[in-house]
């Protein structure tokens, strides 16, 4: 029975008689007054009519009987800011999140609370995950209006005095908003992550994290060229992009540009001075031109900057291998070993050990051959003694002894001949 109420309520409401569905949600809750949906469908209409804070009186009474109604905190939330009870509309949108953490309008709603509080941080960040999620849904119009809120606070934001820490959070916040689509990749939807981006660029076509983002995809996928037309895009729309920089110095080192890597290098090293990963880029360009002095300057300066820096390590050591610099060399891999160990990065990990496995091998073997060598030498020079100091006859002995065993090591055939001689001289 009071199912067919709630319906002809619901009808009314949608028809713009607001006084009649309130009557009806009325009798429904008269019926049943655990009805949480009666509850809501009546405070929308309340809040239609202007009556706001006796909506959000029904909207609680909804959620007193379910604590999960998401329809419910979204209403109350937005009724809360429309009243100016910014804290009461956080404290919603958070209680969506807490029950759904993918329900991209309680971002939406928290953007728009903490902009009310002049939050200009929080607010662009939530907008951006809004703006992620919405377009992980296909929703290009609350995308592009998620994108045009951040475009309106940052350009607020640029009309005040920025200190460095505001520009940080600027540049911190911008990478939250494609990693979704950078997992997506991850996890091997290519493709996926692709298609995502291209959407994005059609939403917005000057979206510079959108433009770097598809370069370096295309660049994990073998795309050079491609990524490096984003990367140029990218710049275009903003010249203070380092991922762009670093990123297109590494395909044109990769590609046999060094002198353009360098220069992408060297400026995205005048803009952040203390990046120790592009010190590092730059100095494998060097060490792929063979300017191994100055690479390992780089390396060091990479090192100032963070003693931690497992890669500086890593690639200084191959340096020193080829010098033949073996302890140094021995030394950096064990020491990027275990720095990637600390963070679990497993594939560099094995990588160095494989490196420095490779590096023993090679000593040992160097040493096993020096040891090889002096024992030979000894034996021929007791074997020459033997034959009163005629190789030739030395030699005669040799080749007899490999006629009869053949396939023996040198210096089997030396240590044979002598035990022989000495058997033959003892009988």
């Amino acid at each position: 029975m009071e199912q067919e109420i709630y319906n002809q309520a619901v009808a009314k409401s949608r028809a713009g008689n607001y006084q009649a569905a309130i009557e009806y949600f009325s009798q429904a809750i008269e019926i049943n007054s655990n009805f949480a949906e009666a509850y809501y469908g009546r405070g929308l209409a309340k809040f239609d009519l202007g009556n706001i804070e006796i909506a959000i009186a029904d909207y609680t009474q909804a959620l007193t009987i379910n604590s999960n109604y998401i329809d419910a905190y979204f209403a109350r939330g937005i009724a809360n800011l429309a009243i100016g009870n910014i804290p009461g509309t956080i404290a919603d949108a958070n209680q969506i999140i807490t029950i759904n953490n993918n329900y991209a309008p309680a971002y939406k709603l928290l953007g728009n609370a903490y902009r009310k509080q002049d939050n200009l941080g929080d607010a662009i960040t939530n907008f951006k995950r809004g703006a992620e999620l919405y377009l992980e849904q296909k929703d290009a119009i609350n995308c592009r209006k998620c994108l045009d809120n951040i475009k309106q606070l940052q350009n607020l934001a640029s009309a005040f005095v920025q200190t460095d820490s505001n520009l940080q959070w600027q540049k911190d916040d911008s990478k939250i908003f494609l990693s979704r689509i950078v997992r997506k990749f991850e996890k091997g939807d290519r493709q996926g992550a692709i298609t995502d981006l291209n959407w994005a660029l059609q939403v917005d076509s000057s979206d510079a994290q959108a433009y770097c983002c598809r370069g370096i995809i295309r660049y994990k996928q073998g795309d050079n060229l491609g990524a490096i037309s984003d990367f140029n895009q990218a710049l275009q729309f903003d010249n203070q992009d380092v991922l762009a920089y670093r990123n297109r110095g590494m395909i044109r080192s990769q590609i046999g540009d060094f002198q353009g890597a360098i220069a992408d290098f060297n400026t995205a090293l005048k803009i952040e001075p203390n990046n120790s990963l592009i010190y590092v880029n730059r100095g494998n360009a060097y060490r792929d031109m063979s300017e191994y002095q100055k690479a390992i300057k780089d390396y060091e300066q990479a090192l100032k900057i963070n003693p931690n820096e497992a890669k500086a390590f890593y690639h200084r050591g191959i340096i020193y291998s080829r010098l033949e610099e073996i302890k140094k060399a021995i030394d950096d891999y064990q020491n990027a070993a275990r720095l990637f160990g600390e963070v679990e990065d497993w594939n560099n990990y094995k990588k160095t050990l494989e490196n420095l496995k490779k590096i023993r091998t090679s000593v040992y073997s160097q040493n096993q051959n020096i040891d090889q060598d002096a024992k030979y030498n000894q034996l021929k020079q007791q074997l020459l003694r033997m034959v009163g100091g005629y190789w030739e006859m030395a030699e005669q002995l040799i080749a007899n002894m490999k006629e009869r065993y053949p396939g023996k090591d040198r210096i089997w055939y030396l240590e044979k001949i002598i035990s022989d001689w000495q058997q033959q001289q003892d009988n």
